[in-house]
């Protein structure tokens, strides 16, 4: 799937979309999940806290792309919640992703630059925000105020392949 694929597809989901939402996208296909680490026990806390939180309010979809590879996937928390081996395999799948993905920091700013491309033609007024992003070079991103708001996002980053629905 080309990220012009992956971007309409975000937009036909999440309509206000903004450029932070697309930045965190492009960021997770460039570095995978490595920020969270990969000790079990901290993943399970963090999985079990966040589903506790949330308690039903999930996307709609089980599966999200993230990168032009298809290397990577979210994996919305609705698809484990009230299922402890979902949650279980979920887990299992992070730490295998967080071990062994290798982030690939150069591809961050062509897909970026691909990305400001895509925005003036769908969402003009994101482009030169997006377009900073990777100017001002940003640290691990966070969703818009708006995203998190509206669509109260919960998933986690894994590697496709071991997700099948």
């Amino acid at each position: 799937m080309e990220l012009n694929e992956i971007l309409d597809w975000h937009l036909r989901h999440y309509p206000l979309l903004q450029a932070d939402d697309i930045y965190k996208l492009i960021y997770q296909g460039v570095f995978g999940p490595g920020h969270l680490g990969t000790e079990i026990d901290v993943l399970r806390r963090q999985l079990n806290e966040e589903l506790r939180q949330r308690s039903g309010c999930f996307a709609v979809e089980e599966l999200e792309p993230v990168d032009p590879e298809g290397l990577l996937v979210r994996v919305n928390l609705g698809a484990v919640a009230g299922s402890p081996v979902r949650q279980e395999r979920l887990i299992m799948a992070l730490v295998r992703t967080g071990r062994d993905f290798v982030p690939a920091p150069e591809q961050l700013g062509p897909r970026v630059a691909s990305a400001v491309n895509w925005c003036q033609k769908n969402l003009p007024g994101q482009a030169s925000a997006l377009a900073r992003r990777i100017r001002d070079k940003w640290g691990v991103p966070v969703h818009s105020e708006i995203y998190r708001r509206v669509y109260q996002p919960a998933y986690r980053v894994i590697f496709a392949h071991l997700w099948q629905p």
